[in-house]
């Protein structure tokens, strides 16, 4: 239905593994050998550690609950029939909702390479969370899946 996995830019993948094998050489004052096996470690190891935490959004045929689909945002899920009306959130939107207008209530999936956001409530009155708000580079067409899948809506 939707997957999107929430990586940096190439460029910053790229920069990581620069970075990395940079560092390496930091030690080459003390062995050969060991600066290139860091430099290898680092300049391969940095750029998948990036993309291999980066969050993926989905929504999913999946579950036990009231409709059988999921949102599932890293390791959380949620059923879609506990979930109500969604809002798109520009960049300055997201980064209010971030700092000054941010509340312990709030499940947050968040990823700094992304820049805009999906606040979508949580109907489900037995849940402390009221909302959840999702970084998303396609805000517009997970709130379309989820619209047309959500029974509450």
């Amino acid at each position: 239905m939707y997957s999107e996995k929430l990586t940096p830019k190439a460029s910053v993948i790229v920069s990581a593994g620069i970075f990395g094998a940079t560092i390496s050489l930091l030690g080459i004052a003390f062995s050969l050998e060991a600066t290139l096996i860091a430099m290898i470690i680092l300049a391969l190891g940095l750029p998948a550690l990036l993309w291999g935490m980066s969050p993926t959004v989905r929504v999913v045929a999946a579950g036990d609950g009231p409709s059988g689909i999921e949102l599932r945002c890293g390791r959380a899920h949620i059923d879609l029939a506990y979930l109500g009306d969604a809002k798109i959130l520009s960049e300055a939107e997201l980064h209010d909702r971030m700092g000054i207008k941010a509340s312990g209530r709030d499940f947050v999936c968040y990823s700094p390479w992304v820049k805009t956001a999906l606040a979508i409530d949580n109907v489900d009155e037995t849940d402390p969370i009221s909302t959840w708000v999702v970084c998303t580079r396609h805000p517009g067409r997970l709130a379309d899946v989820l619209t047309t899948h959500t029974p509450s809506r």
